[in-house]
């Protein structure tokens, strides 16, 4: 058995879609039982996210996950890291909507005067002076030129995947220095 598919073989993988697809999850609760809780260190590790942040995007993945296997879009291969990044996105994506709901409400309970543009966040400020010229200009074509990683891969002649990795990067190195 391996341990990228959560120990299944195909035959066993075959057996919990059909048993998903019947609505019975005795099985696929034992299976993902484990792999939760390793994904929840994972993040917890990578992203320094705290229990309850980290909790709710493995669960959303797993909620996710499940949805897949009975609609048929998951296939046996290596399921153990779909579901970390399933999980991993997850994460990243919730974090960004707490951080704009946050920036909303400060907008709307009026700490800033209405006649002054919203200021960005002194910590994010200088945060972003200390960022290297590569990390911000990925960064800004990412996230404010709406660019996406396969366009920029191919204006940097790098491939989509260095594009990534560096863009992870760069987001990392932004928070740590923001939380300096």
């Amino acid at each position: 058995m391996e341990h990228k598919n959560f120990g299944l073989t195909p035959t066993a993988f075959e057996q919990l879609v059909v048993d998903l697809k019947k609505n019975e999850t005795h099985f696929f609760e034992q299976v993902f039982t484990k792999q939760f809780g390793e994904t929840l260190v994972y993040l917890k590790r990578e992203y320094s996210a705290d229990h309850e942040d980290a909790y709710d995007a493995a669960m959303d993945a797993l909620i996710a996950f499940r949805l897949r296997f009975v609609q048929g879009k998951l296939h046996y291969g290596n399921l153990r890291f779909l579901f970390t990044k399933m999980a991993s996105q997850m994460y990243l994506r919730n974090k960004k909507n707490t951080i704009r709901t946050l920036e909303n409400d400060l907008a709307q309970e009026q700490y800033l005067p209405e006649s002054e543009p919203q200021e960005v966040p002194q910590q994010f400020h200088l945060a972003w002076q200390k960022l290297g010229d590569n990390c911000k200009d990925l960064l800004t074509k990412h996230y404010y030129g709406k660019m996406k990683l396969l366009e920029i891969a191919e204006e940097l002649s790098k491939t989509p995947a260095t594009v990534r990795k560096q863009k992870e990067r760069c987001v990392k190195k932004l928070k740590d220095l923001i939380n300096v």
